[in-house]
Order: C-alpha cells, then structure tokens, then sequence
C-alpha cells in the first residue's frame, strides 16, 4: 500500500501531528507514505498569507527537518517521503522553484485551488454560473491543469477534476477535448496522475478524478500514483483497496511513486 498526499496541522485546516499520520500508516499496513503538507504562499509578500491555508514561510524548514527526522527514525518500518503540495499559480512559480529547490524533496504534488480567482471549493462560484456554462468552464479548468503540468515544477497533479468538489452536476459534464489535452500533458511532462480519494469529505462524493478520466489516463499511457489526501489521520490510506481494484480492472498494473525526483515503479496489487 501507497498513499502519497496526507496533511496536518501546520497548514491550518487539518488535524494531527506528522507522527500521528506515520502511526496511522504504520496501523493500516502502508508500505510507502508522503508527507506532503501545503507549501507555504511563496508567492505572496506576507511570511504567512493565508493561515487557515497553509504554513507561514519561517515554518516550512522545521517541517522538512521534522519530516527527515522521521523519514529516518522509521526506516526499518515504512518508506517515508518527503513532499509538498504547492498551488500553482500561472506566471508565479519563480518563488516556488527557488523556495522548494534548496530542500531535499521527493517530489512535489501540483494543484489547482485558485481558478479564475476563486477559491474550486467556493460553492458560492456557481450561483452565476449557468448549466449550459459548464462545458466550457471545465475546459478551461482542465487547461489550467495541463499548464500546470507543462511548468515543470511538479511530479504528481494533485485531484485533477477537483473542481466539481462543491458542485456534483460537474462532474458527469463532458469535455473531451480539454481533458485529452490534459491528460496528454501529463504524461509528456514526466509528472504522474494521482487518484485521490478526498472527494468523499466534499458535496460530490467519490474519487478525484471521475472513472472516465481513469479510462482516458489508461488510454493515453498516463501513470498514475495514490493520494488519500488525508487532513486527519484516520484517512490515510482510505479507500486504497477500493482504488486498486477498479484501475486493475481498468488495465493499470503499478503505482508511480518518486525517490529525490526519480521515478520508481511498484505493482499496484
């Protein structure tokens, strides 16, 4: 078992310490476990612009040491990785590539959470928004991924249809075209697709991305990784067997996980 996105408390809005989340991995039988909590806003003057989003600046290298730390406490137990999971931002990510290069990282998870300046999960977004708006909405969402991927700043695209999170009718809405562009850019980027299970805390309910998408990923040769994207501890590794079982069905046969920006593969069953 895998899980390469998990949170805790210093970005804000999740609960538990980084042991907690390596005890809880350790409980359920995970073999490799990132920690990969919210990059500071390097973006942003401010040393902690967003508190109830992510670690203040001055925090961020006491969470890589204690994460190394425990990388090399529990060694002989499980594979700790040590990660992040930073916004992008279109034009702005100078600031994390400098920030993020002077630290011994494995990878970093790439997400969208600002799109078209708003926060994916505003539910208040939609009340503007018309039905017939939303195929077009979600390709240019879509597009904002595959643009994330081209930076390449980042190793894993972190809950690629997140968008619907607040909004469930997204999610069964068709954009071929953009998805294809986006799943093309990944897999040419050298990044990974996760499968997050996340969706679950949200109104939509179910995985990130949709079961079309997993399809589409296959088709295109896209690997893919898994991502609990836990916030408490009693998340991790949530709905792995679940996830396995439907992308071997599906054709998948490994997990893409990555070692100081190399990528290794392991069977995904």
């Amino acid at each position: 078992m895998i899980d390469l996105h998990t949170h805790h408390q210093r970005c804000g809005h999740a609960t538990g310490s980084l042991r907690d989340y390596v005890t809880a991995a350790l409980d359920r039988g995970v073999r490799v476990l990132g920690l990969s909590d919210h990059t500071p806003m390097f973006a942003e003057e401010e040393d902690h612009a967003l508190p109830r989003v992510a670690m203040p600046k001055s925090g961020f290298p006491s969470y890589i040491a204690e994460a190394l730390a425990l990388k090399e406490e529990f060694a002989g137990s499980i594979e700790i990785l040590v990660s992040t999971e930073a916004d992008f931002l279109d034009g702005r990510t100078d600031p994390y590539t400098r920030a993020l290069s002077a630290y011994p990282l494995d990878y970093v998870i790439g997400s969208v959470h600002m799109f078209e300046g708003r926060d994916i999960f505003d539910t208040t977004r939609w009340e503007s928004v018309a039905e017939d708006e939303l195929s077009a909405v979600k390709s240019r969402y879509f597009r904002e991924i595959a643009a994330c991927a081209r930076s390449g700043l980042f190793h894993v695209m972190g809950h690629v249809d997140a968008l619907k999170g607040n909004h469930p009718a997204l999610g069964a809405v068709p954009a071929p075209a953009a998805a294809d562009e986006m799943l093309r850019a990944i897999r040419d980027s050298g990044a990974v697709m996760e499968v997050n299970t996340s969706g679950g805390t949200k109104m939509c309910g179910g995985w990130y991305p949709e079961f079309d998408l997993l399809e589409r990923a296959h088709h295109f040769g896209v690997p893919i990784t898994f991502g609990s994207d836990a916030h408490v501890p009693e998340r991790v590794a949530d709905q792995y067997p679940e996830v396995a079982k439907v992308l071997g069905d599906i054709g998948f046969r490994t997990w893409t996980v990555f070692r100081r920006g190399a990528a290794v593969t392991r069977p995904l069953c």
